[in-house]
């Protein structure tokens, strides 16, 4: 099972009043990890997929300062459905963990009809997939009908 990780730079624009990136500004982290996440689908497989999100929930633990030179977000799949992914981006740095951002996402068409993902497809994201023990439906994977 993979994890997807990546990093980013934190700008003083992240920032609220108190000198912590703003929780929006982390949910934006998790979302632009996702984006890369399925432009390296499209690297390795040349498939061209659209993910619309339709729910989005951040657990924040500790502020995250806007001082702290970089972050890192690792991405793992917590169910792959036939036609959603439940994902959950976890947001860390040194000081430890900051935020858990899970975000469910439905595959789209190019005109923006839900459609199902093709066995490749799905094949690729499972090998995301992680049990999370926290969630009754985690590392659940629908069978195609």
């Amino acid at each position: 099972m993979l994890t997807f990780t990546t990093r980013r730079l934190i700008r003083l624009s992240d920032a609220d009043i108190h000198g912590n990136v703003h929780n929006l500004s982390i949910i934006r982290y998790a979302e632009d990890t996702a984006v890369e996440w399925v432009c390296a689908l499209r690297d390795e497989l040349g498939l061209q997929t659209y993910w619309g999100a339709v729910g989005v929930q951040a657990e924040f633990t500790r502020p995250l300062p806007w001082t702290t030179p970089e972050t890192q977000l690792a991405l793992r799949a917590e169910k792959v459905g036939r036609v959603s992914l439940h994902l959950v981006t976890s947001i860390s740095s040194p000081l430890g963990e900051h935020a858990q951002v899970r975000t469910r996402a439905m595959r789209l068409d190019a005109s923006g009809t839900r459609t199902t993902m093709t066995p490749d497809e799905r094949a690729w994201y499972q090998r995301y997939l992680v049990r999370d023990t926290s969630h009754p439906d985690a590392a659940r994977v629908l069978q195609p009908s």
